[in-house]
């Protein structure tokens, strides 16, 4: 019974600290903007890759072209889940990296640079679904 509540107490303050420290990241207003342009990004990974899974026909999907080589990967339709979740797991990271540096003193430069590298990644992750739709569809 002593370690059941040990535990309890220990999960109780680990949860009042997250939201504490979550709470100090959000007071700034351009971190609260990264944030919604991250998930608003992410979500339309999410919803443009349904709608790659839903409408391809068949098991095997183009998922690499090179303008060189032309076809080099060629695989089923779930993988493309790989690429949202590829930037889900980078806006988590860049999250808990802003954790990590929210006592320094140049945090203001470190929070614009890592979320907008976020930005950049969603960007370019983007860019990658339209031409994996562009070379199956089109």
């Amino acid at each position: 019974m002593l370690y059941l509540t040990k535990t309890y107490n220990y999960l109780f303050l680990a949860k009042q600290k997250v939201f504490g420290v979550f709470g100090e990241v959000l007071r700034f207003f351009h971190i609260r903007i990264y944030l919604i342009l991250l998930l608003a990004g992410n979500l339309v990974l999410w919803l443009s890759t349904y709608y790659i899974n839903t409408n391809v026909s068949q098991t095997l999907v183009v998922l690499h072209y090179n303008v060189d080589f032309g076809i080099d990967l060629i695989g089923e339709v779930k993988r493309i889940f790989i690429i949202p979740a590829f930037s889900l797991v980078i806006i988590f990271v860049n999250i808990f990296l802003l954790f990590n540096f929210l006592k320094r003193k140049d945090f203001k430069f470190i929070s614009h640079l890592l979320l907008a590298s976020g930005l950049i990644v969603n960007l370019f992750l983007f860019i990658a679904l339209i031409s994996i739709y562009l070379v199956n569809f089109k």
